[in-house]
C-alpha cells in the first residue's frame, strides 16, 4: 500500500509548488482576479532576451474583461527598462487566452506578470 501512496503524494506536493511558483510570478492590481487563473507560465530565452508566455483560463461561466502587463526584473529584482503597455483581454468561460511578452533589456532574468480586473486601476494609452 505505501508504494501504492508515494507516487501520489509525491504528485501533489509537486503540483503544490508549481502553483506556488506562478504566484510568485503574478502580480494582482485591485481587488483580485475573480474566476480568472494563470496556466503554463514559463520563460525562455531567445537571442539573449527572456520571453515569458503562458495562459489565462476563465474558470467562471461568464465572459470576463481585465488588463495585463509584463514586468522584467534584474537578478537583484529590481525593474529593468520602463513598464510596458495595458493589454486589454477577453476571456471567455472555460476558455483560455495565452499571452507572450519579450523583454527589451539584456539585463532581464526574471518577470511578473500584472493583471486587473478593470480599468479604474490602469491607464490606458490610445
Amino acid at each position: 500500500m505505501k508504494n501504492f501512496l508515494a507516487p501520489i503524494f509525491l504528485l501533489g506536493l509537486l503540483s503544490g509548488c508549481a502553483s506556488n511558483l506562478i504566484k510568485d510570478h503574478v502580480e494582482i492590481i485591485g481587488d483580485s482576479m475573480g474566476d480568472v487563473e494563470i496556466r503554463d507560465m514559463r520563460s525562455m530565452r531567445v537571442n539573449d532576451l527572456l520571453v515569458a508566455q503562458g495562459t489565462f483560463f476563465d474558470n467562471g461561466s461568464k465572459p470576463v474583461q481585465g488588463y495585463y502587463r509584463c514586468k522584467f526584473l534584474d537578478t537583484q529584482n529590481f525593474q529593468v527598462g520602463e513598464n510596458q503597455t495595458w493589454q486589454l483581454l477577453t476571456i471567455y468561460p472555460n476558455q483560455g487566452q495565452s499571452f507572450k511578452c519579450q523583454s527589451n533589456h539584456l539585463e532581464a532574468t526574471n518577470f511578473k506578470i500584472e493583471f486587473s480586473n478593470n480599468a479604474q486601476n490602469v491607464t490606458i494609452y490610445h
